[in-house]
């Protein structure tokens, strides 16, 4: 069989494109399990929660004792379903099972349709069910209602139907399937982009070629009469010919052994380190070597303005050759920075308390606990948001946040690169932070138990989209369409000029924002941003 000889080029590429592929493979199989489980048990949450809030409801429980003859209950669920988006069946019903609200009202006065609600009508227990009602099969939840003297007189079921979770779990695949093939096309890109820089810096040649080069070089070395020595930034001995360690009265077979060793170490008189330090060249210095008056040039090697190392060659007095080598095999390695931001006066309180208290394993533990979760939280933003004013931001405001016993949630499709030019990193930290400040203040003057905050950056072909869902305490609706007027504002103190500046950049940018809001229940932002003119 012929051996396929490969590229050096094509090589990096195939390794980075089938690493880049595991990888990915990988993390959207566990982000798609993970995915399809909490919208489940987001769904279960939500339907639940209605549930409870409807059973406790003073209207419902006041007509449904009075058998509802004025169909209250009815008006009542229906203005719920109209403010809801992922709930769709509302039942409310008596101990018969006689229906007094349905999202159907021509099936007001019938029976209870499923089948499981005997837990509900005989023990008045409140649980998670799934059966076949009539509008389909559903996940329910069920709550018992009782009177104002704690008496059951009957039960509400809140529901979806599987269908419509079906299609919320498909679309969360389709997200998370095509954030995926985003990352592998830009994973491919990168692959072939730094196997073409490689390929620059090697300057186009293959690991046979450069083998080749390194023979010739060698023996191109060996058979230079002058000698030569070089030495990099830390001293150490770099190259020494066979001439060099002629002239010098040292054998052949301990070039090995020179190499990498302290110049000084070797050669206590030589004047390379001089010359490394101070970046001043000398040429045609004398120098007597074994009774032979040579002529020495020592020179600085500098890469990209910077001195590298230094280097020597030496020959007769009677020999004027002149040689000059350029040797740049050093490269500078740039590590990038992370943004890292601890919560310092809190946590440092908590461990001079327990120091004080002489329960040293116990801060131990701590400062040991604070410091993976906090490089957790930056290893994730770090991760989903490529550009580090942003990230550094969404990270001040995750501390913030903290200290409000708010939660921000970074949704799983959120993504973004580093930009300049026509969106940068000025106009994006603007939008977002105040989007941020107002849904903290808001869920802040909540009295919810669930205080949270879902931020979205996603950045697409065409467009960058920024969603920002609190659950605070919403805006009034005829307020609505001031909020983004200067000056505009319902908080003491405040300018009123935050979300008129994000209006002000989304419509210079020919970007579209919407708002949704519902009165002591949630708020949504919704921001496109288009990436070309």
């Amino acid at each position: 069989m012929q051996k396929i000889n490969l590229k050096l080029r094509t090589k990096i590429t195939l390794l980075m494109i089938v690493v880049e592929l595991i990888s990915i493979t990988t993390v959207a199989f566990i982000a798609g399990h993970w995915a399809i489980k909490n919208i489940e048990l987001s769904e279960e949450i939500s339907i639940m929660n209605t549930a409870k809030i409807i059973s406790h409801s003073k209207i419902v429980r006041e007509a449904l004792s009075k058998k509802d003859q004025r169909g209250i209950i009815q008006k009542y669920i229906e203005e719920i379903l109209q403010s809801t988006n992922n709930i769709e069946i509302i039942v409310v019903a008596d101990m018969n099972g006689i229906r007094y609200g349905h999202p159907v009202p021509e099936r007001v006065g019938k029976k209870f349709v499923g089948g499981d609600e005997v837990k509900v009508v005989q023990k008045g227990e409140s649980y998670i069910s799934e059966a076949v009602g009539t509008l389909g099969r559903e996940i329910r939840a069920f709550a018992p209602i009782d009177d104002m003297e704690n008496k059951q007189i009957g039960f509400v079921m809140v529901g979806t139907l599987i269908q419509s979770l079906q299609k919320a779990k498909a679309e969360s695949l389709y997200n998370i399937f095509l954030i995926s093939l985003i990352g592998l096309l830009i994973g491919i890109t990168v692959a072939l982009l730094l196997s073409a820089k490689i390929k620059n810096e090697l300057l186009g040649l293959e690991p046979k070629e450069i083998t080749k080069l390194y023979i010739e070089k060698k023996g191109m070395l060996d058979a230079i009469h002058e000698g030569i020595i070089a030495i990099n930034q830390d001293l150490e001995i770099t190259l020494v010919n066979n001439s060099a360690m002629e002239i010098l009265g040292l054998k052949e077979k301990d070039i090995n052994d020179i190499i990498g060793k302290k110049i000084k170490t070797v050669f206590p008189t030589s004047k390379l380190v001089e010359v490394f330090r101070t970046g001043v060249p000398e040429y045609n210095r004398e120098q007597v070597i074994n009774n032979t008056i040579i002529l020495t040039n020592r020179v600085p090697i500098r890469y990209q303005d910077k001195i590298v190392g230094a280097i020597a060659t030496f020959r007769d007095k009677t020999k004027i050759t002149k040689l000059a080598e350029e040797i740049t095999g050093v490269k500078q390695i740039i590590e990038a920075l992370r943004a890292n931001t601890h919560e310092f006066m809190n946590k440092l309180h908590v461990i001079l308390g327990l120091i004080q208290l002489e329960e040293y394993e116990e801060a131990k533990k701590y400062i040991i606990n604070e410091s993976e979760k906090q490089q957790q939280i930056v290893s994730l933003i770090i991760k989903k948001i490529n550009d580090p004013t942003i990230a550094a931001l969404i990270l001040g405001k995750l501390s913030r946040a903290k200290e409000l016993g708010v939660n921000i949630n970074i949704l799983e499709e959120s993504y973004l690169e580093k930009h300049v030019g026509r969106i940068n990193s000025n106009i994006l930290t603007t939008i977002i932070g105040n989007l941020i400040e107002n849904a903290m203040e808001s869920v802040a003057k909540s009295n919810k138990n669930n205080r949270n905050i879902d931020l979205l950056i996603q950045e697409l072909d065409e467009i960058i989209k920024i969603e920002v869902l609190d659950t605070g305490v919403g805006i009034r609706e005829e307020h609505i369409r001031l909020i983004f007027k200067r000056g505009f504002t319902t908080k003491e103190g405040n300018t009123g000029v935050g979300l008129f500046l994000v209006n002000e950049i989304v419509n210079t940018l020919n970007g579209r924002i919407e708002v949704e809001s519902k009165l002591n229940q949630y708020t949504k932002f919704s921001i496109i941003i288009p990436k070309h003119v």
